[in-house]
């Protein structure tokens, strides 16, 4: 049987996924990446690094259980500060109707087979010290944690090599064809099959072909803590923080706060409908007075370093992964949001199984491109 040669652009963790997944299924692998290593832009450098299954409906949990399965059983090697560190998720509640909402969370959640608890009065603060003491309750996600994806990324790409792929760094690519993409410098690169890893930068990939690729832009700030600052235990959200994240974006605030195995805490989260800018210091302020509520005291923490990121977007709340129609041989993998870590290997699953025409580990149907594309 002859090997199929596979052109992966894009290196953030999507990519990096999707480039070991193919390797190790014998494909002969090309990842093309614009900056100078994988791991480097994009989401992926700018992310928290959670890794959590969202409850928002059956397919995103299905698809967060396996992403957070390969986390967890198939971490690319890495340093102790860097690699899978299973610290939970608890969603916080300050009312009685975002407790209620955290109860139908858990039941969706613990029918899928994911632990869930529920937890109401001092039973909060008996697993999380820090938090506010006026809050509902919550609901805690124990098996969730979190990875430093710069590293995770690069780590498997280094395994991908090892196997026999390649990777060209500092390589712009101008447009993806039927069989080929195109390089700034003049040249092209052939294969068999083509994987767009590129977050909202797809956009621009297939204008020449015709093809519209829904991507929405969603920009975040960010704050990191000084080493020696973490007061938490948990990755810490507020339940309101689901209605930022779903659905059109104006502009939005909600509590969002990881420990990192450095001793720092990172502090979100905002969106709004556009690219990454310039830091907004009143967002950053907006954001810290939000986490103040919840966990009274961060405010006055050392910040180390505050920045802005871009989140790809759709506009249905689900990534598009899959047979990019309109162009035959060329996949994609891209538009998802604030769950793009979590999802990323199980994201290379579903692109390696369509690719090889293998069974896939789960129904990729609610993930099929074709329910958002339109071709001119």
């Amino acid at each position: 049987m002859a090997i199929l040669k596979v052109v992966i652009v894009g290196a953030g963790v999507v990519g990096a996924s999707c480039a070991r997944s193919l390797a190790r299924e014998g494909a002969d692998v090309v990842l093309l990446e614009q900056g100078e290593a994988p791991g480097v832009r994009g989401a992926t450098a700018a992310g928290m690094g959670h890794i959590t299954v969202n409850a928002a409906d059956e397919a995103s949990i299905q698809l967060c259980i396996l992403g957070r399965k390969i986390w967890r059983e198939d971490a690319p090697p890495s340093s102790e500060e860097d690699g899978f560190v299973e610290i939970g998720t608890l969603w916080m509640a300050e009312d009685d109707a975002s407790l209620a909402d955290l109860g139908l969370a858990a039941s969706r959640l613990n029918e899928a087979g994911v632990a869930a608890d529920l937890l109401e009065g001092s039973s909060l603060f008996e697993v999380e010290p820090a938090l506010a003491r006026d809050l509902r309750g919550g609901l805690r996600l124990p098996e969730d944690g979190a990875i430093y994806a710069p590293t995770a990324a690069a780590s498997m790409v280094g395994e991908a090599v090892q196997i026999g792929a390649t990777i060209r760094t500092s390589v712009k690519v101008l447009a993806v064809e039927r069989g080929q993409v195109l390089l700034d410098d003049g040249t092209s690169i052939s294969a068999d099959a083509i994987v767009i890893a590129t977050g909202l930068e797809a956009l621009e990939l297939c204008e020449e072909t015709g093809v519209s690729i829904p991507i929405l832009p969603r920009e975040g700030h960010l704050a990191i803590t000084s080493r020696g600052t973490c007061v938490l235990n948990h990755h810490v959200v507020e339940a309101a923080y689901q209605q930022g994240a779903l659905g059109e974006v104006e502009d939005t605030v909600a509590c969002a706060i990881l420990p990192r195995s450095t001793g720092q805490l990172c502090i979100g989260s905002s969106r709004r409908p556009r690219r990454a800018g310039e830091v907004d210091s009143e967002l950053i302020e907006r954001i810290m007075v939000r986490s103040e509520r919840f966990v009274p005291g961060i405010s006055g923490l050392p910040v180390v370093r505050t920045w802005s990121g871009t989140r790809a977007a759709t506009g249905d709340d689900r990534p598009l992964i899959g047979a990019l129609p309109g162009i035959e041989g060329v996949w994609i993998a891209a538009g998802f949001e604030g769950l793009g870590i979590t999802q990323a290997p199980a994201a290379a699953q579903l692109i390696t199984c369509s690719i090889l025409g293998q069974e896939s580990p789960i129904d990729p149907g609610p993930w099929d491109p074709s329910r958002q594309m339109a071709t001119s």
